[in-house]
Formats: structure tokens, sequence, C-alpha cells
């Protein structure tokens, strides 16, 4: 394909120089602003006491266990998506400093500051010195979402966004370059490739480097070619080079590739589009929540803007310039649409960038996460970089009016970041707004004085303790979130039941009455901010079944018919037919009046359809009714067994002729099922 011989535009070496050639004074610029963005972020870090949550902990657990030589995993335990370079350089950072929470952090801290000299590159070769030293100490002092996750390893956020800002700027190179030199494809072609691999955000990058490339290397040169301009020759160099960059693409993401071709494709499951009314709600989200939480209007989780006209200076300061931008370019838009790329100032590759960002999140079945869209993180570098476009634009107008545009930038994410508190993202929640504890060292002390090795917790609590206690302590799940990541924890060596619990306290204030109602007995201490309950024992004694022969009358308010939940047989059931509401009633009459000592409602493939609370009655033979089970002591079973296919409620010996259980909770979707429904005697 033939050169644009324009003196105007250079090529990727003459571009080299270009960046090489900066003055003494932007280095000291640069270095300045590189250490403001450490900083910033160790400040972060130093406020939240250098914890981290349960995901990273997971992270962490891959690290050491690649230290020690348990293997290097392709993907984040426990799913078939985001690949473990961040694991695997923990794992490096590990072996120099020791496996501590700050060494881990370290990981992504580094690659985020790492990213204030690449947009600087970016901005001073796209546009001017200025765009670039804007762009850069945006990146440096950003709004505070990206604070936060610039020391978060939570599987590859941050690394994806420097991935993704590293390929569109050697697709800019590459534009500059001639089309017919393979490098530099191969170069795209990998890096994109080892984002997929890392996160599957890169989608954004490949969309708008796939566009851009398809307008200039494949439009551009049918057009020539159809006009006379071209040559055959050209049009096969051009198919070699596309060769090489799409060889390249499965090279950098072979660990991807590999695993799926292997196992079947499974990581094909996280792909869903959205329907087009949940596109629109999603659109709708991304515009009125996501965007301003990003950019800094409002912190992520929380309902009130971050200050009085939060929202405004965010279209003011943020979006309104970059519509400028494409304003001023919109020659070039036209020009775009025929197939002709701006070779020189590819400022639309980051245009389209944005657009395919949002439109690619939108669309996806993620959508839905914009009260906290770190889903949307890699747009960050592409708009700092087309604000330092917009900004020199201004400089060329009137270099006052441009740097008071820049402070006021650089105020708001100030502001944004500190007032009127610093903006570090809180603790995981466990249980009715209760979060996880910042410091586990009171809990780990407690724990070693009982010499207890295994506990039964939250996902957010346990993963943390197992990485800070070099798993020397693990745990079984309890309740949501109940992703298995380390299956090996799950492994019972002994009942769940009988495992220590630890709790915050609005989940102790359930479980303990539960426990007394199940016939536990148990010790309890308060460790920082949690609770402690040890040394679980029983007191009941072994039970056995009671024949479906007992049951003369079975009865239900409505649905279908409850023998069905009698049958001995999980896989019918007996459910109400209609959305759970409170004073449902299932109830069970017996030849003769018989010891019960525990009920075990089975839900077989229907757990969803459990009923949301419950109240279990006894009828004594002189037909007086007793409580079996009060739906305050229901709601800490339930939770004790979250997950479980079968409730069990146990309790002292009774003599009873009839058993009645009264749903006492309402659900707009689902019914009240019980598939299968047995008594036990002592």
């Amino acid at each position: 394909m033939r050169s644009i011989p324009s003196p105007k535009t250079p090529d990727a070496r003459q571009l080299g120089e270009n960046v090489a050639s900066q003055t003494g004074s932007d280095r000291l610029l640069l270095s300045l602003l590189i250490m403001v963005a450490l900083a910033v972020r160790l400040d972060f870090m130093r406020a939240v006491q250098f914890a981290i949550d349960g995901d990273e902990a997971i992270v962490g657990l891959m690290g050491r266990h690649i230290l020690e030589g348990k293997g290097v995993p392709v993907f984040y335990y426990g799913q078939h998506y985001m690949g473990s370079l961040e694991a695997i350089m923990a794992s490096c950072s590990f072996l120099l400093f020791g496996s501590t929470p700050f060494a881990l952090q370290l990981v992504p801290l580094v690659w985020s500051v790492a990213l204030v000299p690449l947009v600087y590159v970016i901005g001073r070769s796209l546009k001017s010195r200025w765009a670039g030293l804007v762009a850069a100490a945006l990146t440096a002092l950003p709004p505070p979402a990206l604070i936060v996750w610039s020391s978060k390893a939570r599987g590859g956020f941050i690394e994806i966004v420097v991935l993704g800002t590293l390929a569109l700027y050697l697709t800019m190179v590459w534009l500059r370059d001639a089309s017919s030199r393979a490098r530099y494809p191969a170069a795209v072609g990998f890096v994109l490739g080892v984002g997929w691999w890392v996160n599957n955000q890169i989608a954004y990058a490949m969309a708008a480097i796939g566009l851009i490339a398809f307008l200039h290397f494949v439009v551009t040169p049918a057009l020539d070619f159809a006009s006379g301009r071209g040559t055959v020759r050209s049009l096969r160099t051009l198919g070699s080079v596309a060769s090489v960059g799409v060889l390249a693409f499965f090279l950098g993401g072979s660990p991807y590739w590999i695993y799926n071709i292997r196992l079947g494709f499974p990581s094909a499951g996280m792909f869903g589009l959205s329907k087009y009314e949940v596109f629109r709600e999603h659109l709708d989200g991304l515009r009125y929540i996501a965007l301003p939480m990003l950019l800094g209007a409002k912190r992520f989780w929380q309902k009130n803007w971050a200050f009085w006209g939060a929202r405004e200076f965010v279209w003011a300061l943020y979006v309104l310039p970059i519509v400028g931008v494409c304003i001023a370019r919109w020659r070039q838009w036209l020009r775009l649409v025929t197939g002709r790329v701006d070779r020189r100032e590819p400022i639309e590759l980051f245009v389209i960038f944005c657009v395919s960002c949002c439109t690619i999140f939108a669309l996806s079945s993620y959508g839905w996460l914009v009260q906290a869209p770190r889903y949307l993180l890699p747009l960050y570098p592409a708009v700092f970089i087309l604000l330092g476009v917009a900004a020199q634009y201004l400089r060329d107008v009137s270099p006052a009016t441009s740097a008071v545009f820049v402070g006021s930038l650089l105020l708001f994410n100030g502001v944004a970041a500190y007032y009127p508190e610093r903006a570090t993202a809180g603790e995981p929640v466990v249980f009715a707004g209760q979060r996880v504890e910042r410091d586990h060292a009171p809990l780990i002390a407690a724990l070693d004085a009982h010499g207890i090795t295994r506990v039964r917790t939250n996902y957010w609590i346990g993963y943390r303790l197992a990485f800070e206690t070099g798993e020397r302590i693990t745990f079984s799940m309890l309740a949501e979130p109940d992703q298995v990541r380390i299956p090996e924890y799950e492994e019972k060596t002994f009942e769940n039941s009988a495992l220590p619990l630890v709790l915050v306290e609005s989940e102790a204030s359930i479980v303990r009455p539960a426990l007394r109602k199940l016939g536990y007995s148990f010790a309890e201490q308060r460790a920082g901010g949690y609770f402690l309950l040890y040394d679980l024992h029983t007191s009941l004694s072994e039970v056995t079944p009671l024949s479906n022969d007992s049951f003369v009358d079975v009865k239900a308010s409505s649905g279908r018919s409850p023998r069905a939940a009698l049958d001995g047989d999980v896989r019918t059931r007996w459910g109400t037919e209609t959305h759970q509401a409170p004073g449902q009633e299932f109830s069970v009459s017996l030849s003769k009046p018989v010891p019960v000592s525990e009920i075990q409602y089975d839900l077989g493939s229907w757990r969803n359809d459990l009923a949301k609370s419950l109240t279990i009655y006894g009828e004594l033979a002189d037909g007086s009714m007793q409580q079996l089970l009060s739906a305050a002591e229901f709601k800490g079973v339930r939770y004790l067994g979250w997950g479980e296919r079968r409730l069990t409620v146990r309790f002292s010996p009774i003599t009873i002729k009839r058993i009645l259980l009264v749903q006492g909770g309402a659900d707009p979707v689902v019914d009240w099922s019980i598939a299968e429904l047995r008594l036990y005697g002592p």
C-alpha cells in the first residue's frame, strides 16, 4: 500500500525521537507527577491501614501457592476468567519482600504509577507537550475511584487499564509507520492477547483498534485499488501483516486458549448480551450513576453526591471539553467515514475507545453494576488524554484559560478525593450493613489462644484470615457470598455444626438463639469487632425416622397435593403455586401422639422456594399448641444452613399429635415449596 508522503506525518522512528527529545524541565515535571501519584495512592493505602479484602486475599493465596510449588493457575481461583498474571507478579513480590498485604498491593500500585509516563508519552506524541503533561497530571491526581483501585489486587483490574492504553499507543505508532512492517501489528496483537487472558475488558480496546485498523488498512487500500492507485501486491502484503497480528494475539493469550481448548471452552459462559429493554436500563444507569461516580461526583455504592454541584462540575469539566474536541474535528470525522484516518493525530481512536467502553459495558451482562463501575476503569486514560487535547486547543486560543481549565480539573479531583474526608473504599459488608474489620490482629490472637485452626465464617472474613495467617487458620463458608474459591477449605473432616463461628454482631444476634434451639451449648468471646462462638457441643441424642404410616392426614392452605411432600421422593414437591404470603400453612396429623425431636425440611431442587419466614407448632395430646420453632429462631437456623438443600431443626423430645408449619414471609415471585418433610423421634 502506498505511503503518505506528507512531511507533517512522522513515521514511528520520528515519533520515538520526538518523545525522547523532551526537555529537562519536562522530565523533572514528569518525575514530580510520578511522585505525586505515588504519594496520593500511598496516603489512601495508609488511611485504611493497608488492609486488603477477601478477593485480594485470594490473589495473595494464589501467589503464595505458586511460591510453594503448587503450580501456576491459569485463572483466578474458582472461575474461568480473569487470568493469573497479577498472582504471578504477586509471587515475585512475595519472594522479594515477604508475603504481606503491602507486598501484594505493591503489584497494582506499580502498574498504576507506570500509567503516568505512559499517558504523558501518548498525549505528547498525539498532540503536544502540554497535552501530555495535562494527561499525566490528571492520572497522578485522578478521581477517587482510580486512586482506590490503584492498589487493589483484585485479579487484574488496574493491569488491564495499562495494557489497553499500551495497545492504543502501539496502534498510534503503527498508523504512523509503513503498513508493510509486521512488528507493530505483532506488538499490538500480543498486548491485546495478554489482555484477553488477564481480563476480557480488553474488548473495549479491541473494538476501537479493530475499527480504526479496518478503516485504514482495509477500506483505504480497497478504495485505492478500485481507483487504480493501489496494487494487488499491496493487498497481499496487508494480508500477511494482518495474519502476523492475529497470530501474535493468540500467542499473547495462549494460557486462555490452551485452557479452553482442553476443557471445552468454559470461559465462554461469561459472555452474554442484554436484551433491548435491559440495555436501555444499563444506558440510563451508565449516564446517571456510573459515569458521574467514575468521574468523582459520587463514591462507589453511595447515593449522595460528593458535594453540592458535583454532577454539574463533571459534565462541565469532563464531558463538554471532549464533546468540544469532537466538534473541532468535524472535518476529520467526515474523512473517517470514507476510511481516511488521521495518521498524524489519530484522536478519533481515543474517542471511539470511550464510546466502545460505554457501549460494551451497557450491552454486557455486567452492565447492572453501575453502583460500583469497576468494569469501566479502562476509560480513564483515554478521558485524560482527550482532556489534554482539549487543554491544548484552549491554550492555542488563550494560555490563561487553558491553565484555569486544568487547575479546575485538578481541584475538582482533589476535592472529590479528600472532602469532607478521604474517599477510601469501605470494607465489604458481611451482614445487615456491618462490615469486615480492618484489623484482624485481635481475632487471630483469640483463635491462636484457643488453638483453633478452622472456623466457619463469611467469605470476606475467611479468605483474609487464611492469607493473613499463612493458612494456619482456614475456614468453611457461612452464608453469602457462597462462592468457593479453594475447595480444600470445604473438605469436612468433621461436621460444620461443630466448627467455631466467627461472626459480626448482627450475625451473632440471630445465631445464638438458633444454636440454643438446636441443642448446642457454646462459649463466647469478643475478639475485636467480631464474636467468637466456640466449644460447640450438642446435648441431643440420636434420632430415628417416623414411618410414613404414622401420617394419617396432610393438609395445606393452597397449592398442589400436600402428599407429594411425604412420598419419600425429593424429585416431587408440594408448593403453594402462588407467591409467598403471610399465613400460608402446611400441617401433618399423626395416627397417635408420639415423641418428636427433629424435623427435616428438604427443598430438593427448589432451593429458592425456602420459606422467607417460618414458625413451627406442635399440637399436644390435649389439643393445645406449643411453639417448636419461632420465626426469630428460624431466621438463625436458616442462616446457619445457608446454601444447603435441607434444613434441620432439632429440639428436646416433645409428644405431639400434629405438626403445623406457618409461613410468615412475603415474596413477589417465588412460591413456598416442600420437597420432603421428615419427622424423627428419639
